[in-house]
């Protein structure tokens, strides 16, 4: 855990437009402590998609201030937010998984990127794609996978290094309940060795599993709805 308290996470006053649209996302107020554990419910369309793009930098906001790691964004160079990018594991809807790479290579990819070599992350890449259930299709390509299986790659990939932060979109929404809670206690021993968590759900089996913050978006506006 780290010594300093200061938020890991903060938005202050952030809003989010498409074009010249109106505003999806109005005066977001938010700040997540380094190591927490929070949720982010909301109807579909309700704009969380759009907040964790905020949060790990894939948009920026149209008025507003976003810091993360102590770093206010809007200071920074494109080379800084590059750096804090590799920081952030990011679990996305659409998996974003590389079509030419194998199963393999497509978790091993953070590892790759700080110029490991495969001798030094071989056995720990099998071991977590084992432990989400695809040991057996390691050299398979992402596009003979059902959604499911690209879900749990696109998981594997974001935790391989144990980023500081973990942003997830509905990671368990295409697997089934057992699996569920096998990717529940990966989240789990990851928050318990650091890792700030946070997670966009409409599951709501997954939200009682955990004494967690919950925000909430409605109507572009974010509420911290209970803490269990």
């Amino acid at each position: 855990m780290r010594p300093n308290h200061s938020p890991i996470i903060k938005l202050d006053r952030v809003a989010l437009r498409y074009g010249n649209g109106p505003e999806i996302l109005s005066d977001i107020d938010m700040e997540l402590s380094p190591g927490s554990f929070s949720f982010l419910t909301g109807a579909s369309g309700a704009g969380k998609s759009s907040l964790l793009k905020l949060i790990y930098l894939a948009l920026a906001p149209s008025r507003g201030m976003v810091s993360l790691f102590g770093e206010t964004l809007s200071k920074l160079d494109p080379e800084a937010i590059q750096l804090l990018k590799r920081r952030i594991g990011v679990v996305s809807q659409d998996y974003e998984l590389i079509p030419h790479l194998s199963v393999f290579d497509n978790a091993a990819l953070p590892l790759r990127a700080t110029g490991k070599t495969r001798k030094a992350y071989e056995a720990n890449t099998k071991e977590l794609l084992d432990w989400v259930g695809l040991g057996d299709k390691l050299s398979h390509s992402p596009r003979t996978l059902s959604g499911g299986e690209q879900q749990r790659v696109a998981i594997a990939r974001a935790v391989m290094t144990k980023p500081e932060i973990l942003i997830a979109d509905e990671p368990t929404a295409n697997v089934d309940p057992d699996m569920g809670q096998r990717l529940l206690r990966l989240f789990m021993e990851l928050n318990r060795s650091g890792t700030t968590i946070f997670i966009a759900t409409h599951d709501m089996h997954l939200l009682d599993q955990f004494r967690a913050n919950r925000f909430h978006l409605e109507n572009g506006s974010l509420t911290m709805s209970s803490t269990k």
